[in-house]
């Protein structure tokens, strides 16, 4: 699979589905001779079912973000495929990558989805011990001597660059925020986008919106190495944690809080709906408003990756036989990442305004480095 290859069709709310099935039967014919001539007889024997498995993080397969669209899109290929059996195990700390990886492996998973940059090792020893095992890992590429893994990577930065843009422009305060789990290059890319659509809505509009939780260091970021200096709860479940840093943002007089943290982030649901009316929450990965119906209205919108359609992709490649090892980076050109508007109602001129910025990234005039733009 090459890298940048498009996985689905354009989506609606962060979820890809496609409908069909495919019936496979075999038949034994039993030809019997006898005096009084011969008969025969036709028996439908079921094919085995695929199995597809999904070893997620410490966050659960109900965070509302990376752990439960991996599983989401296991669901969406088995609409697709009906041979295809889906299972998870979940994991409650970095022991059990290992031993749930092996588990898998044991029971014949004819591809098993690993969710996470803190699985790297885990994942690549696997792979490396048993090179006929297939392999998906979200957000990450490990190193491994085997080519059994595909790694499905998304350069979330481009599409944070237009939720900063979002958030710049709903701010009526003139500051906004984000705090990460921990600083992993794949949470930290989404952050320096974030601030780097902030300071291009200021250069560009002349204002002065300040983003409060993250500086970036010198220099560009890539897939592998982002960094910078900013508020990092520490982990990807403490919701307690994520309520605190958010308070802590909106008493410094921020109005709009991303949260690139996994479940954290329903911490920072609850601070804005205690700290109330004028203060809201930009969700990540997958959409809020779908991850979380109930509380659409907090939503300014959502910076997503493809990751329902490219495990999706992976799962369904791997059921067919066409799987190759490889990465696929998700980008705003291919869909595999984007930014969708919450339950807030947007202006249509800053829609335009977004729109724009889009294009522009795609088309390889807007770069989404913070350092290009001016720090308020």
């Amino acid at each position: 699979m090459q890298s940048g290859e498009k996985f689905g069709s354009a989506h609606r709310h962060g979820l890809w589905r496609r409908g069909a099935t495919i019936a496979i039967t075999m038949s034994l014919a039993g030809i019997v001779l006898a005096a009084c001539g011969s008969s025969s007889t036709t028996t439908t024997v079921a094919a085995p079912k695929f199995k597809a498995c999904v070893v997620t993080d410490t966050g659960g397969i109900n965070d509302k973000s990376f752990n439960a669209s991996a599983w989401q899109g296991l669901q969406d290929a088995k609409a697709v495929d009906s041979n295809i059996s889906d299972s998870y195990l979940s994991s409650s700390s970095s022991a059990d990558y290992a031993p749930n990886i092996n588990s898998f492996i044991n029971k014949g998973c004819g591809i098993i989805v690993t969710v996470g940059f803190l699985m790297d090792q885990a994942t690549a020893a696997a792979a490396n011990a048993h090179p006929s095992q297939k392999f998906a890992i979200v957000d990450d590429a490990p190193t491994t001597t085997s080519k059994n893994v595909l790694a499905l990577q998304y350069q979330t930065d481009q599409a944070a660059f237009l939720g900063g843009i979002l958030a710049a422009g709903m701010s009526k305060k003139g500051a906004v925020a984000t705090y990460g789990g921990q600083p992993f290059p794949s949470v930290t890319l989404y952050m320096n986008g974030f601030v780097a659509g902030v300071r291009y809505y200021d250069q560009t509009l002349g204002k002065k919106v300040k983003v409060l939780g993250w500086t970036p260091a010198a220099g560009a970021c890539s897939l592998s190495t982002c960094n910078g200096s900013g508020t990092f709860v520490g982990n990807f479940t403490d919701q307690t944690a994520g309520k605190t840093d958010t308070a802590n943002f909106f008493a410094q007089g921020a109005d709009i809080v991303f949260p690139v943290a996994g479940s954290v982030g329903l911490g920072s649901i609850v601070a804005a709906k205690q700290a109330g009316v004028g203060h809201s929450v930009m969700w990540v990965d997958s959409n809020g408003c779908v991850a979380d119906a109930a509380d659409c209205k907090w939503f300014v919108g959502t910076v997503a990756k493809g990751v329902e359609p490219s495990v999706k992709a992976a799962v369904l490649s791997a059921a067919k036989g066409t799987f190759k090892g490889g990465t696929y980076i998700g980008t705003l050109a291919n869909e595999g990442t984007a930014l969708e508007y919450g339950g807030i109602t947007i202006p249509a001129a800053l829609k335009a305004q977004i729109a724009t910025a889009k294009a522009g990234i795609i088309a390889g005039t807007i770069s989404v480095n913070p350092n290009k733009y001016p720090a308020p």
